[in-house]
């Protein structure tokens, strides 16, 4: 479905700059109907599950012994604080002290 083509594209260049149109173009529908499949099928928006995605990124690197802020760009991030921003939403606690209670 095209739904699954873009969750396989996100999955493969999430580090990389995605817009919806992007992901329209590579699964064959209009991002409208996209968004509205995507939700549907996966329960969350193409950016929201993007993000997550992202965020396992960066966990995955910190726990590896990467900075926050090496991380945070590997993952796709424009900088630590956009991250920061997004791990706080997502998680309820900043990265820094997700880092802390790893330790």
């Amino acid at each position: 479905s095209a739904a699954t083509r873009a969750r396989e594209y996100i999955d493969d260049n999430v580090e990389q700059p995605i817009t919806l149109d992007d992901l329209a173009k590579c699964a064959g529908r209009d991002k409208w109907s996209l968004s509205k499949d995507f939700r549907t099928y996966f329960g969350t928006s193409p950016h929201r599950y993007m993000t997550m995605r992202r965020l396992d990124h960066v966990k995955a690197s910190v726990f590896s012994g990467q900075t926050l802020a090496d991380a945070s760009l590997e993952a796709g991030f424009f900088d630590q604080s956009h991250m920061t921003k997004h791990f706080k939403k997502a998680f309820g606690i900043s990265p820094s002290r997700w880092c802390q209670s790893q330790g």
